[in-house]
């Protein structure tokens, strides 16, 4: 590109990434993601489910680290269902405190609304994973892979400790920037999964 400015093709909106930090990306995105219709964001999550299923790293995976999605973000549950279908173990995160563990799923029925208003295991019987693929959340990406969280630190904490698990980010295409400034502790995932592609 000769300048820092992208019109978004989506939303019609310019954006000079290189020059805003971390929370005004965020909340940019955010406003966005929140704007897009149902409809909408269910067509673009199955595009997105399509094209992870057809990753080698999903399928030579036995098991599937998932959140639990909320609102407008990409529907892990179209990913979770095509897990089960295909016989693989699904974890999903429930925090303790600063931190947090992975407790398998095979039901729906075992969710309960969790911290930050988000749906965790009942359970407390997590396991440590030695191998799978781990979905992360974000608010906004960028092409060298670098991402936005939600600020709490949960996922880079987890995985500092757990990076044998092959990590991918689903997002929509609205959620790629041109630049996101990243510090020494933040870990990117392996792979970004969008309706249009992947980046890797």
């Amino acid at each position: 590109m000769d300048n820092d400015w992208e019109t978004n093709a989506d939303t019609g909106m310019s954006f000079n990434d290189v020059r805003d930090d971390k929370a005004t990306i965020r909340k940019r995105i955010k406003t966005v993601r929140n704007a897009m219709h149902r409809d909408d964001c269910i067509y673009r999550s199955k595009l997105i489910c399509e094209r992870l299923a057809c990753l080698e790293d999903y399928r030579n995976a036995p098991n599937i680290c998932a959140y639990i999605s909320k609102g407008n973000e990409v529907d892990t549950r179209l990913i979770i269902d095509k897990a089960w279908k295909d016989g693989k173990h699904v974890f999903v995160p429930k925090v303790y405190g600063k931190d947090m563990h992975f407790i398998e799923l095979t039901s729906y029925d075992e969710l309960r609304i969790g911290n930050f208003g988000i749906l965790e295991p009942e359970s407390d019987d997590h396991i440590e994973l030695s191998s799978g693929l781990m979905f992360m959340p974000g608010v906004a990406f960028d092409r060298q892979r670098n991402r936005i969280g939600f600020g709490g630190g949960f996922y880079d904490r987890y995985l500092a400790s757990h990076g044998q698990l092959v990590t991918v980010a689903l997002a929509y295409d609205c959620q790629i920037v041109d630049f996101i400034d990243s510090e020494q502790t933040d870990i990117k995932p392996h792979i970004i999964v969008t309706e249009s592609g992947v980046i890797s």
